[in-house]
This record gives structure tokens, C-alpha cells and sequence, in this order.
């Protein structure tokens, strides 16, 4: 008997999918606009300072690799909490999770054991979304977040949507730097959509994977800290992939702020049990590197200059690649890419042209035009200008 016969070859992955062509690509002209990884002014992967510091420290002390607990380290998952809500409640569970990813699915599952049917995500919002929560066991439905002829949020009709969301639904909130889009709710906004929301009765689910890749490290918890202040229960899932450059080590937070601490109890065995039955308990070495670092006032500092540095060259080279493709003629007037933020950019070019960048000028990125602005540096800025205007 053959087993698999039946199973049926599934589609690449919108994004990593686009990551394998690039790396079978042969042309020596070829550039990775797709996967959100951020490289140095070279197009080298950074593994930061701070991060070998640490790593050096963990060796020297000769920790052992015993298993961590479900929930993970409690060091690490203290000083997550603070770097989030920047405050330490008992109404606050916590627990390490294995990257952002997995920070999502467990948000999903524990949703979907509570009752929850629809989870609500913005229309446009991070490819892997859909299949994370439909997964999980909730059926997704979307509202308003962007106006693609204005290149804008769309506040009002976000606002509007979500007093027609059925009373104790959940709501995906992108918590800053937008995926796709680069573009978030000013803080006005974010007490706008509170308000909107508390009054529907909706519970908020806060994807935070970009923390001081737009603003700065407070700056960009703003919703998150205002939501904790105004008084919503919540979910929140972040990751250290990005700020901390952690990719491969699968680093992330999944928290769950409740009413009271008998609540977060209860919350806590449930989560518990969900991940045990998924991966038992977390990876070990990302969240000692976290914890060192957040400990240690020399490193903390020493860290938060990288990310600034990081964060100040992706800002440098958006407005470099808008102030070229408006200096070379475009018919599109890309000023509007200065109101982004984050790692990303929604170019507003179409699938024909994207799919022209790739096949004639090796230039890699989705078909909805999101290009990853860290894949952007002084060698190959021009480059791209001169292609994008040559779709255009």
C-alpha cells in the first residue's frame, strides 16, 4: 500500500518561497527585497555587539542545558514584561515562546479553547496571519486598515468596522511598523481605537515584532502601554528576531493581561498545557542572551545605540530610495513613503511590475509590492531606482 500517493504538492511560501528563488538565482546583480531580515550598508547579516557580549558571558559562567519549564525562563519573561508594558503586574501572565510565530499560534490556540470563532485581522496585514490563526482553529474575517489610493490609514473606516464586530470577538492589532504597509495609527489614533474598542467589547491581540524598529523602543510600545492603562484585557505576542537580530535563535513573548491575578492563574495552566502539547518547552540559548543583556546596564545601553543605528539606516534609506524614484521622473510621487515606519515599505507597485523586477532585473520582493527597506544599501540603491522606474 502506498501511503502518500494522494498528498498533494503545496504552494510555495509567499515569502520564503520568494527566498529560495532568490538564493537558485545565478545573476550577480540579483537583490533580496522580500524576507524581513535586516543587513548592514555590505548586505551582511549583523549579529550585534551586545549579543556577543552576552553570549561570551554565558559561555564564561558555564551554564548548563537543562530543559526550561513551559512557560520558559522566569528572568527572561520578567524583564520581557517590563520591556513591553514597562511595568510588573500580577494580573500579567507571561511565557517564552520560540520566536513571534509561534508567540501568534499560541494566541490563536488559546483563543480557539476559550470559545473564540472569528479572530478580526486589518485588510492588509502579514501574509502568514491567515494560515497561523485558520490553523489555530478560528475562522478569520477582516476589517479596513488601508487606503490604497490615498497610500494612507484608513482610521475612520477602521473605526466604523469595528462597531459592527460581534461584542467579545477578538481584534489583531498590529502594535507598531505595520506588515505591509510601514504605516501605524498616530498615538491620537491608538486612544481613538481604544476607546472603539473597549466600547464594543472586544478583546485586543497586539502582534509586536518590531519594537524600536520605528520610533524607539517606548515610542513604539505606546499602544500597547496605553491599552494596559486604559484598561483592557489582552493578548500580546512579541519577538527579539529583529530588535535583537535573534532570527535563527526563535525568541519571542506570548502575555496575556487579565483582571486580576487569580484570572492569570488560571490563564497560565491553560497556556501551559497548550504548549506542552505543541513543543513542549522553549529553546534556551535566545532567551539567555535576552535576559543577559536586559540585566546589564552597560549592555542594555550598548544594545539600545545598535538598534538606534539600525533603526536611523532603514530610515535613511527609505527616504533615499523615494527621494530618487521622485528625482528620476517617476509618474508616482513616492513622498508618501516618509510616513512609513519599520523595516518595511508598501511601494504601491503593481504585480506586473514586480514580477518584471524579478524577471528582468533579478530584483526580489512579494507580489504586493512589499519590499523589505533593510535589503536597501548605498551599493545598490541606483540599481534599484533605475529598475523600478524602468517598470513604471
Amino acid at each position: 500500500m502506498k501511503f502518500f500517493d494522494t498528498v498533494e504538492m503545496a504552494p510555495p511560501d509567499p515569502i520564503l518561497g520568494l527566498n529560495a528563488a532568490f538564493k537558485a538565482d545565478p545573476r550577480s546583480n540579483k537583490v533580496n527585497l522580500s524576507i524581513g531580515a535586516y543587513k548592514t550598508d555590505d548586505l551582511q547579516p549583523l549579529v550585534l555587539a551586545a549579543v556577543k557580549k552576552a553570549e561570551h558571558q554565558i559561555l564564561t559562567e558555564g551554564m548548563d542545558k537543562e530543559y526550561l519549564s513551559q512557560d520558559g525562563d522566569p528572568e527572561y519573561v520578567k524583564r520581557s514584561i517590563k520591556l513591553v508594558f514597562d511595568i510588573e503586574q500580577d494580573n500579567i501572565f507571561g511565557a517564552q515562546v520560540p520566536g513571534g510565530t509561534a508567540g501568534v499560534r499560541l494566541a490563536g490556540e488559546f483563543l480557539a479553547q476559550i470559545g473564540g470563532q472569528v479572530i478580526y485581522i486589518p485588510d492588509p496585514t502579514w501574509a502568514n496571519h491567515n494560515h497561523v490563526f485558520t490553523r489555530a482553529g478560528l475562522k478569520v474575517a477582516s476589517y479596513p486598515y488601508y487606503d490604497t489610493d490615498r497610500r494612507e490609514f484608513t482610521k475612520s473606516r477602521m473605526v466604523e468596522a469595528i462597531k459592527r464586530i460581534p461584542t467579545g470577538s477578538p481584534i489583531l492589532l498590529h502594535a507598531c511598523c505595520h506588515n505591509p504597509t510601514g504605516i501605524d495609527p498616530t498615538p491620537a489614533d491608538w486612544k481613538e481605537l481604544s476607546t472603539a474598542i473597549k466600547t464594543q467589547g472586544l478583546l485586543p491581540v497586539f502582534d509586536f515584532a518590531y519594537q524600536g524598529f520605528g520610533q524607539g523602543i517606548a515610542e513604539d510600545a505606546m499602544a500597547v502601554r496605553y491599552f494596559l492603562a486604559d484598561g483592557h484585557q489582552m493578548l500580546v505576542a512579541n519577538s527579539y528576531s529583529k530588535n535583537f537580530g535573534l532570527y535563527g535563535e526563535r525568541t519571542g513573548g506570548f502575555y496575556v493581561v487579565t483582571t486580576d491575578p487569580a484570572s492569570a492563574e488560571r490563564v497560565k495552566s491553560q497556556v501551559m498545557r497548550i504548549i506542552r502539547a505543541n513543543y513542549s518547552n522553549p529553546p534556551l540559548h535566545g532567551s539567555r542572551i535576552i535576559a543577559t543583556v536586559l540585566a546589564s546596564d552597560a549592555l542594555r545601553q550598548e544594545w539600545e545605540i545598535e538598534l538606534a543605528v539600525m533603526r536611523e539606516r532603514i530610515s535613511g534609506m527609505r527616504r533615499a530610495l523615494a527621494e530618487g524614484l521622485n528625482a528620476g521622473g517617476s509618474s508616482v510621487d513616492f513622498s508618501f513613503m516618509y510616513k512609513q515606519n519599520g523595516m518595511f515599505s508598501y511601494s504601491g507597485l503593481s504585480e506586473t511590475a514586480v514580477n518584471r523586477l524579478r524577471e528582468e532585473f533579478a530584483i526580489y520582493m512579494p507580489t504586493n509590492g512589499r519590499l523589505n527597506v533593510a535589503g536597501l544599501s548605498p551599493k545598490n540603491l541606483d540599481y534599484i531606482v533605475e529598475a523600478i522606474l524602468a517598470v513604471l
